[in-house]
């Protein structure tokens, strides 16, 4: 059984009869109509556009349509449909208008044979028209691109007669430098030759003796021409020997000229590119001094060489001294430009043979090669030491540099590039740590040391979790009185085998590693439990504060407010009974950032003081900015007020500084009767250290605070 053929049919007709017997014909014929039946002219206009049809039918005459209407409806639309008229009740005449109207045919009603055949023909011979339109609109299309190809392709024809010089060119040949052919000159082989650039004209020879001697099949050149507006056009010149006379000799060459220019623009853009791209990989965007990937490839060829040749080299390993400070104060602008202006100065110390790269920040490495003696890159750092400390003119003022300096000699005994590197580093470290401003050579005992400090680091990683830490608490002391008004917690470490190791031994390690974070928290909250006990052991000291030590990463840590907040609930402590001290050097490494979140901490009444105040460097330009509530003069000018009369002073100017912002002065490092009084007659209102107390275990702690006299707790 063969399967019906689909036939989409809009029907015209307002007999429902009159359309059964039309689709039974269809069906019987094979057909498997599908139709839409209408009766109006608006019904007949939407449906044309409601589907894709395959042929109308129409009845002549329907109560609000006609077979003519329909016809004029469809003519005027873009559809090519046949229209084939099924009508019993009009005459030949009416048939015949309706074919010239456009119908494609008319069956009677009464007579339906002749449907299936015309409707086979109609559809076929529209299904004709649209495929020939198509294809006629395709053959215009490509004409159109292959017209659009040929006029954008740049390719002009050229035919020599090689003999005798003479040569034909299409118009596009002189249209490539910019001439029309009547421009030109004589149509002579050297009319063309005195456009090719006189670098490339060897080149061009070359390819056609060659070609004319047999030795390419073919001839092809990529030259230069002078355009007429004066540059140069690239064009590829591709062509062969179509004649040759009896002696085997060239008689006559075709072949094309295609404009290239484009393209070797785009190959030397990408050539310039790929360079540029390279030259980033190996050097800093900012100073454009060599970077760490092209030291480390230069340390690597002078470690091969000593080991080859006993080539001696040195690398000095350059840190630049607070430099923080100039970028915070002065914005990261005029960071970038002093950093440019050291990568200068560096390029100038050295020897072309030499090499001065930017690790990044603020480091910086020379590498010295073929070195005789230490005393060479001594000299480069003490010279090196003395020109960073000129001032430099950097927006509008004067600013003073200092650095640090690591230096390595490098010998056969490394033997990867990163070994002589880290060396230099460690040094620099060690000139850092004995005051800066100078330089430190490497020797085999600093290696030791660090390798020590590793292992510190790692035994300070199990402390925390081991219990190996215990807290001491150090009085805090109200000058008037001499009552404790708090304690200030101080971490200590048991080490099991190295016994109490003092904190200044691995504090500096854990801020380094971040395990500054963890010991913190756990300060914390040892600290406020042991308050807490304190409170409630002795109630008339209500008012009894502890101290705890914060770090940057401590304050950076998102979820700060919340470890603070959930501790006071545990302890049933106050927010004003715990004292924050942030030293003076984290303050300023970013001050917006830290006037943040210290005015997040405000609202729960945590007070914040400024530990060793004094040691920074432009803390007092902001210090009104500050929601702080106490300044901690540094032990540094406490202990040698006697001795120094400028530390004296120093003293003096930060405890009237408190007194007029309406904060709290605490000296810390007094040692003396002497410097007690001398505090106490400036006005400084607290103060600690060992003439008061050492910091003490918490039992003793707490034998000191039972000995104090009862005093009522004032509310806050």
């Amino acid at each position: 059984m063969t399967a019906s053929e689909p036939l989409r049919a809009l029907i015209v007709e307002d007999s429902d009869d009159d359309r059964l017997l039309l689709l039974r014909e269809l069906r019987r014929a094979g057909f498997d109509p599908i139709w839409v039946q209408v009766q109006t002219a608006e019904d007949f206009r939407a449906a044309l556009d409601a589907d894709d049809w395959d042929v109308v039918f129409s009845d002549y005459q329907l109560p609000q349509f006609t077979a003519p209407a329909a016809l004029e409806i469809l003519n005027q639309s873009p559809y090519d449909l046949p229209f084939i008229v099924v009508s019993g009740t009009v005459g030949e005449a009416t048939a015949v208008d309706m074919m010239r109207a456009g119908a494609h045919d008319y069956v009677m009603k009464d007579n339906l044979s002749r449907l299936v055949e015309a409707v086979r023909r109609e559809v076929r011979e529209a299904q004709s028209r649209r495929d020939r339109r198509a294809a006629l609109i395709e053959l215009e299309r490509t004409k159109e691109l292959l017209h659009l190809a040929i006029e954008g392709s740049g390719i002009g024809i050229w035919d020599w007669q090689v003999q005798t010089g003479e040569v034909w060119t299409s118009d596009r040949c002189a249209a490539l430098m910019g001439y029309c052919p009547a421009d030109m000159g004589p149509a002579r082989i050297d009319t063309w030759q005195r456009f090719v650039h006189p670098d490339d004209w060897s080149r061009k020879k070359t390819a056609l003796r060659r070609h004319f001697e047999g030795e390419t099949a073919s001839y092809e050149c990529e030259f230069r021409l002078r355009h007429r507006q004066g540059h140069w056009v690239w064009v590829l010149d591709r062509g062969k020997v179509v004649e040759w006379d009896a002696a085997a000799r060239p008689l006559r060459m075709s072949g094309t000229y295609t404009d290239i220019t484009e393209r070797r623009l785009a190959e030397a853009e990408h050539r310039r590119v790929a360079d540029q791209m390279l030259f980033n990989s190996l050097h800093d965007a900012l100073t454009q001094m060599p970077n760490r990937n092209f030291l480390m490839q230069r340390l690597d060829l002078a470690i091969q060489r000593c080991h080859r040749h006993q080539k001696t080299f040195a690398v000095l390993f350059l840190d630049l001294d607070h430099f923080k400070v100039i970028n915070d104060s002065l914005g990261h602008l005029a960071g970038d430009e002093v950093l440019v202006v050291v990568a200068q100065k560096l390029r100038s110390l050295i020897r072309t043979t030499d090499l001065a790269a930017r690790l990044g920040g603020d480091e910086f490495v020379l590498l010295l090669e073929d070195i005789g003696t230490l005393q060479e890159p001594l000299r480069i750092a003490e010279r090196l030491l003395r020109d960073i400390q000129e001032p430099l003119a950097v927006g509008g003022r004067n600013v003073f540099l200092n650095a640090s300096v690591g230096i390595v000699m490098g010998g056969c005994d490394y033997q990867s590039p990163s070994e002589p590197l880290r060396d230099a580093d460690i040094a620099m470290y060690r000139a850092k740590s004995q005051g800066r401003g100078r330089y430190v050579v490497f020797n085999e005992s600093m290696h030791l040391q660090a390798l020590q400090r590793l292992q510190l680091e790692q035994e300070l990683r199990h402390a925390i979790d081991a219990g190996e830490l215990v807290l001491y608490y150090q009085p805090i002391f109200q000058l008037n009185t001499q009552e404790i008004s708090g304690f200030e917690a101080l971490v200590r470490w048991q080490h099991p085998d190295r016994g109490l190791i003092a904190p200044d031994r691995f504090i500096p390690i854990a801020e380094e590693t971040g395990l500054i974070v963890p010991l913190d928290r756990w300060v914390l909250s040892q600290a406020t439990r042991q308050l807490a006990l304190w409170h409630q052991r002795y109630p008339h000291q209500g008012e009894l504060t502890v101290s705890i030590n914060f770090s940057v990463k401590d304050l950076l840590r998102n979820d700060l407010l919340s470890d603070l907040t959930s501790i006071l609930a545990q302890t049933e402590l106050q927010g004003h009974h715990l004292n924050l001290e942030i030293t003076e050097s984290t303050l300023i490494e970013d001050i917006q950032s830290m006037v943040a979140i210290l005015q997040q901490l405000k609202p729960y009444g945590f007070t914040v003081t400024i530990d060793d105040f004094g040691t920074g460097y432009s803390s007092l330009s902001y210090l009104h900015q500050l929601p702080v509530d106490a300044l901690k003069i540094d032990r540094s000018f406490v202990m040698t007020m006697e001795a120094n009369r400028r530390n004296s002073d120093i003293v003096e100017t930060i405890i009237t500084l408190s007194n007029r912002l309406g904060l709290a002065a605490i000296a810390e490092g007094v040692e003396t009767q002497t410097q007690f009084e001398h505090l106490h007659h400036l006005g400084c209102e607290l103060a600690q250290g060992y003439w008061f107390a050492p910091p003490l275990p918490a039992a003793a702690a707490e034998t000191l605070l039972a000995s104090q006299p009862m005093r009522a707790s004032t509310p806050r």
